[in-house]
């Protein structure tokens, strides 16, 4: 959608999609410049949290679920910066296939205690990869993929909140569906309305507060682990804005 048609480092855009941004204005090497910065913030996000959940789980083992869903975003983000800022084809697919992988592991952690559904989710994964392969230049098929996945771990962790007093007391998944809710919306617009709202970069937006409902949502992951453990669950916040997932006996 960049009306803009100029050429830098990485040439003509080869991707299936061209953002609501104008290319190379800011750099020669990089293609779309906040659209590709906005992804530092929720890296360093990830990093953080990283480290603060190792600092939570001193003196115990944190269980390798959760050390694994904090580097998710980490792939996603770091993806998604290599797409923006070549507008390549390979880097649509750094981007892409992480956030397909990743949204595959989150089902995975609330259903890995099904004996079939690691086979499932496997077959999908591959399914999907073998999908974007074949319909390389429409992003359609990834983007309704995405969407239905995503549905679908919000119908599941819906379901789990219910059953789970102390996971709903937290309202994690509230707040985590309100921020990727707004985001998406911010995504929608700036495909729909892209002349109108450029100046606003509202994709960059998209990744800023998509990259704070995943971090809710892996605080709601951890909520699960704990309530299916039995220990209980304490909330901090980060910033005073956040929160942040740890056991009672390190509040």
């Amino acid at each position: 959608m960049a009306t803009k048609e100029q050429t830098g480092y990485w040439g003509a855009p080869t991707s299936s999609v061209d953002w609501c941004e104008d290319n190379y204005v800011w750099s020669y090497y990089i293609a779309e410049w906040w659209n590709s910065w906005s992804n530092v913030p929720p890296l360093m996000l990830a990093l953080y949290a990283m480290h603060t959940s190792r600092r939570a789980y001193a003196g115990t083992e944190q269980p390798l679920t959760i050390r694994i869903a904090y580097a998710v975003p980490l792939f996603i983000f770091t993806g998604s910066f290599a797409f923006h800022s070549t507008l390549t084809y390979y880097g649509q697919m750094l981007d892409e296939l992480p956030m397909m992988y990743g949204t595959l592991y989150f089902h995975y952690i609330s259903l890995r205690h099904k004996p079939m559904m690691k086979w499932v989710l496997g077959f999908f994964a591959v399914a999907l990869t073998a999908a974007m392969a074949v319909f390389r230049h429409a992003p359609l098929p990834f983007q309704f993929a995405y969407g239905a996945l995503t549905v679908a771990l919000i119908a599941r962790s819906i379901l789990f909140h219910r059953g789970h007093e102390d996971v709903s007391k937290t309202r994690l998944l509230q707040l985590g569906a309100v921020l990727y809710a707004t985001a998406f919306a911010l995504w929608v617009a700036d495909q729909t309305f892209c002349p109108t709202v450029k100046p606003l970069h509202f994709h960059a937006l998209w990744h800023l507060l998509s990259g704070a409902g995943t971090f809710v949502w892996i605080q709601f992951a951890c909520a699960h682990e704990l309530s299916l453990s039995k220990q209980g669950i304490h909330v901090r916040k980060i910033a005073a804005v956040l929160p942040y997932i740890t056991h009672a006996r390190h509040a």
